[in-house]
């Protein structure tokens, strides 16, 4: 008697241990009977948005300064423009190093044939731009022993 008295307590709290949840059934939008059956398919279909649209960069004015920064390409202008847009953005953007940034930039400003505080503050940039998304990636070519394989699989199915 015990034991049947135990399996009940045991049952009782497996009974109040258990969540019921409402059924949720699928809630499709009501249809349109003056449609029906005309086969006109306008607003009916959703297009599929692109997953390869290009994402907008939030760091467009810090990478077009560090391009602009780049000793190979020295543009004095483009420079000017690129280092005031990035000042404006810099004045919007929260950043632990933005007095740094800030300072860099003014002595650029102030000095702009100095290539050693253009190659400093292209040096603090690079923390400030995000990595490259990744793209697609080639198929890694079957080696020596993977090319055997292959080469042995249509006189396999013979």
């Amino acid at each position: 008697p015990y034991q049947y008295r135990a399996l009940d307590l045991i049952k009782q709290i497996q009974q109040a241990s258990r969540i019921y949840l409402a059924r949720v059934g699928l809630e499709l939008p009501p249809i349109d009977f003056s449609r029906r059956g005309s086969g006109e398919m306008a607003g009916s279909v959703r297009e599929p948005r692109d997953p390869l649209v290009a994402r907008a960069a939030a760091d467009a004015p810090a990478l077009a300064l560090w391009t602009a920064l780049d000793p190979a390409g020295a543009d004095s202008a483009a420079l000017a423009q690129a280092l005031s847009a990035f000042e404006a953005w810099l004045a919007g953007h929260p950043s632990e190093r933005r007095l740094d940034l800030q300072e860099r930039a003014e002595r650029l400003r102030l000095e702009p044939d100095c290539s050693a505080c253009a190659a400093e503050l292209r040096a603090a940039l690079w923390s400030l731009l995000d990595p490259a998304p990744q793209g697609p990636h080639d198929r890694v070519r079957a080696d020596a022993l993977g090319r055997a394989w292959l080469d042995a699989l249509p006189e396999a199915a013979e």
